[in-house]
């Protein structure tokens, strides 16, 4: 693993971590809506294999993970994807994937 591909697992855990995070409010309970979202964004990109952790070169060991947590990322909608995209070109800009160094 590189420190790119860590930097950037550690970028889309954080996004994960704050789609996950307002599905039960105490107040307003389930959000039917946000649950919605997120389960058509795991069978969109489990079913079209859209898996962000590839472009990365950081493959799951489990079938199906990368692509389920792509869903549930793209699930908060294009304004998420867009900023994914730019933080990913941005370290393109500044690292080739293939050449750095492994960490270790």
């Amino acid at each position: 693993m590189t420190f790119t591909q860590l930097t950037v697992a550690a970028f889309l855990i954080e996004t994960l971590l704050q789609t996950i995070k307002p599905i039960y409010d105490k107040e307003k309970k389930w959000q039917i809506d946000q649950i919605m979202a997120i389960i058509i964004g795991i069978l969109v990109c489990v079913g079209a294999d859209i898996d962000v952790f590839k472009l990365i070169d950081l493959p799951m060991k489990v079938p199906y993970l990368g692509a389920a947590l792509t869903g549930i990322i793209a699930s908060r909608g294009s304004n998420v994807a867009h900023d994914v995209v730019r933080y990913l070109q941005g370290l393109g800009a500044s690292a080739d994937f293939n050449r750095t160094q492994p960490l270790g």
